[in-house]
This record gives structure tokens, sequence and C-alpha cells, in this order.
């Protein structure tokens, strides 16, 4: 009885699920952190007026028209993400390595011979990517105030006053199907459980996947001081995640011994993008540049596949896959849906350092994450709820980029910080969840050929709730990127 007391007490509590798509996917796929060739990750991704980089062409379009040759761009990356976890107490951490494409481009550069009116045209084709989300996360630690068997009985989505057959086949009825939730004997829609509180709770997250832009960009460059461009952009999405989250009585509280909830979210999709940019040259040492990039306008599919085992001291363990009232199993379910991201405004100033020995840029993005939509492309769900969380939960915020390179004949040495504001509002949990990028690097460029080595350091803290319930408490993360890019340019 005691612990069916608390169950009604965690009911007013904790908060119902939601398998649907909601504001953390939105965010996922909004987010952009741009440099993904070796010399514009080095310095910070400051380059919004200065150009003459096919990484630019994904923010300011204009950075095409400064081309003067034509040019083939290659980049591959190695990294690895260490994630540091802190849950009821206790530490954990794990790591994440990943090599991957972050850019593959090709600029035409066309010259008119001439100093005066439209000196050139540039036409350019290729890849950028703009996020990485290869992560690994594990929590753990001793429970004594909920357990995910809470959040299946309690809320408005919870399991409590529906009968077993109604239940949700993806989520409370696997609980239901292994006997982690059962009925209250002569309540045929009141549940209880065996998972006494104080149980050992880990969850193992493994994320995979990213998020690019296929370019096809145009530039005009006027007299040498005025530059001209816009970005036609295919955005595409490869997103995985794979959750292993458990329970078991270490502290033999009942017959309950073990529960693991397998929980396989895939998404894919591609999404149109367009943008216009502009880079001023007012007098020869300064560099003024901006662009707008209208919302890209995602169709995403979500596959999810869901699994519950239990296991007790009796000898006795339960297995449940998603399945109809008759026991027939549910193949993967599948949701199409379309997303809006948000409107962004870059400014950028470059300053060119006397002699032709380097430059000092920065960059100021404004985006309003608020701004984000959800919307169903079949009809008959609005995703009214969805998006009104959207505008609660977050804010519009600022990010800023700046950068140095310093030339030494041949060879340059950079370097760059870059503040991601964080998108949440305030009062929210995440509310100061922003990121930092430190970053540096070195490169040798002669007429025909260059190379250039980036490396970035990417930090980032956040709360995160294995399941949704007032009185859990968040672990905290800690979260450490390392990356290593290798841009090879070859000019014809």
């Amino acid at each position: 009885m005691k612990r069916i007391i608390t169950i009604i007490l965690a009911g007013v509590l904790c908060i119902g699920h939601s398998i649907a798509q909601n504001e953390s996917d939105a965010l996922r796929y909004s987010q952009k952190f741009f440099g993904s060739t070796a010399r514009v990750a080095g310095m910070g991704g400051a380059f919004a007026s200065l150009g003459g980089d096919f990484s630019v062409l994904g923010y300011n379009p204009a950075g095409i028209a400064v081309f003067r040759s034509t040019e083939l761009t290659f980049t591959p990356a190695f990294g690895y993400d260490d994630i540091s976890s802190r849950y009821m107490g206790m530490n954990r951490s794990d790591t994440k390595y990943d090599f991957g494409l972050y850019n593959l481009g090709f600029v035409a550069s066309f010259n008119r011979n001439t100093e005066t009116g439209w000196v050139g045209t540039n036409f350019g084709f290729g890849y950028n990517r703009n996020n990485n989300f290869n992560r690994n996360k594990v929590i753990e630690g001793v429970n004594f105030e909920s357990s995910i068997a809470d959040y299946f009985i309690a809320g408005p989505y919870g399991a409590n006053g529906t009968y077993p057959d109604d239940l949700d086949p993806f989520w409370e009825r696997l609980a239901f199907d292994t006997y982690v939730i059962d009925t209250v004997p002569g309540f045929p829609t009141w549940y209880e459980t065996p998972v006494m509180l104080g149980q050992t709770q880990r969850e193992i997250i493994s994320t995979s996947g990213n998020t690019g832009e296929w370019l096809f960009s145009f530039g005009a460059n006027y007299e040498h001081k005025l530059y001209l461009g816009a970005t036609f952009g295919i955005e595409t999405v490869d997103y995985t995640r794979n959750s292993n989250y458990s329970e078991f009585d270490e502290l033999d509280l009942s017959d309950f011994e073990q529960l693991l909830f397998t929980k396989n979210l895939t998404t894919t999709g591609r999404g149109y993008s367009f943008k216009l940019g502009a880079i001023y040259k007012p007098v020869e040492m300064i560099r003024l540049g901006g662009s707008i990039h209208l919302p890209t306008f995602f169709t995403l599919t979500d596959e999810y596949r869901h699994q519950m085992e239990s296991w007790f001291t009796t000898g006795e363990s339960y297995k449940a896959e998603p399945t109809t009232v008759q026991g027939n199993k549910i193949g993967p379910r599948l949701k199409e849906y379309s997303l809006t991201t948000p409107f962004r405004a870059i400014g950028g100033i470059g300053i060119m350092l006397p002699g032709q020995l380097g430059v000092i840029s920065l960059d100021y993005e404004y985006v309003d994450y608020s701004t984000m939509r959800l919307r169903e492309i079949d009809g008959g769900y609005d995703f009214y709820s969805e998006n009104q969380v959207i505008q609660d939960v977050y804010r519009a915020t600022g990010n800023i980029r700046a950068g140095a390179e310093l030339r030494l004949g041949m060879f340059m040495v950079r370097g760059g910080l870059a503040s991601y504001g964080s998108p949440f509002a305030s009062g929210q949990m995440n509310e100061d969840a922003g990121y930092t990028v430190y970053s540096g690097g070195i490169g040798f460029r002669e007429s025909r050929f260059y190379i250039d080595l980036g490396y970035t350091l990417t930090s980032n803290e956040y709360y995160y709730l294995p399941y949704e319930c007032e009185v859990l408490d968040p672990s905290f993360n800690q979260s450490r990127n390392s990356r290593f890019m290798l841009t090879t340019g070859i000019r014809f």
C-alpha cells in the first residue's frame, strides 16, 4: 500500500510522454555551426566579411564573388566527443569517435580582365556539413524519488484512467505486457508497479548522423569593391538515436529485479533554403559583410522502434514489442512531417593588417528559435500544442564569432573564438546551455595549391531528464568535442 500511495503522489508530478515530434526535434535540425573547411574553422567561423573560401557560401554567398580563380576543395575531418554526466550524485563518462567528409566544393571563376564595372562572375557547387550528432552518453544513479514506472502510470497521457487494450503499444502497453505496471485488483483502469523506490537507474544513449547542405551559388564582383552572391541550398538530415534505459533493484526491495526499455529513432529528410549576401570594401583595409537566410523548409520522416524487457527474482522474465490487441506485431511507427527553421541575419567586419600581414574578423548572427514551426503534411493533426511549446521554451539569441589570421610568407597561423547563445528562454532548465568554440590552425599556400589544418574544441553544458517528472533531478552533462580538419585546395 505504501508503494501505491507513492504512485498517486507521483501521478500529480510526472508529465506524460510524447512519442510525437516535438520542440527538441525542431531545435536539433535548426542549429548550425559554420566552418566546414579548415581555414574558416580555424578562425572561429568569422568569415562573413571575407569570402574566398568555399565554406562561406553557406552563410554569406557573396564570398563566392571574392574568388579570383577556379578552385576545387576537399575536407575530411576526424573528431571525438567526450560527455561527462553527474546524476543522483554519481559520475559517468563516455567517448565517441567519428570520421567524415565536411566539405567538397568547386568554384568556377570567370574574369573580364577589366578593372571597371562588373569585373567577374563566379559559380559554385558543393557540400558543407553544418552539424554533427556523433555522441555517446551514460547516466547512472540511485533514485529514491521516482521510477520510470511512475512516468508510465501518471500524467495526462499515462496509463491511469485507460483500459489495458487502449494503452499506447509503443509506450505504456510495453510496461503492462512486461508487468512493470499492472492494474490494481478491482480497478481495471488504475495501475500499480512492483518497482520500488531506491532502484539504480542507467541510460546509455548513442547518437549518430549529421546535417549538411548541397550548395548552388552564384556571385558577381563590381570593381573589387562590392561583392554580391546568392545560394540555393538542399539541406539533408540523417539522425539516429539509440537509447537503452534500465532500472535494477540492487537493494532487494521487492521481487522486481530489472527492466530494460530500448528506444530507437531514425530521422531522414531534406529541405530547401535560399540565401543572399553582400560584401563591401569602403577602403582597402576594411571589409563589411552581411547576409540573410530565408527559413529552410524540411520534409522529415521519423521511424520509431521500441522494446521492453523485465526480470524478476522468481525466475520469470518478459519481453514485449509493439503489438495489436490481437497480439500481431506492429512494425516501426512512421511519421512524415515538415519543419520550418528560423530566419537568420548575419553581419561581419574584417580588418586587413598593413603589409598583407593578415586579417582580423568579427561576425554577429541573429536567430530567433521561437519561430520554428512543425507542420502536418497529410492533414489530420495541427501541431498546435508543440508549436506553442516552441514559442514558450525558445527565444531569439545572438552568436558571436571572432578570428584572426597571421601571414608569414607562404605560411599562415590562425586562431578563433565563437560563442553561440542558448536558444532556451529565461527560466527554462537549459537557459544557460550555450556553446563555446575555441579554434586554431595553420596553412600553407602557393599560387596553385594550398593545404590547411584546423582544430576546434566545442564545449557545452546542459541538463537532461531521462523521463519527465517534477520530483526527478536532471543529470548535469559536460560535452567536449574536438575536431581536426584537413583541407586541400587546387587552383586552376
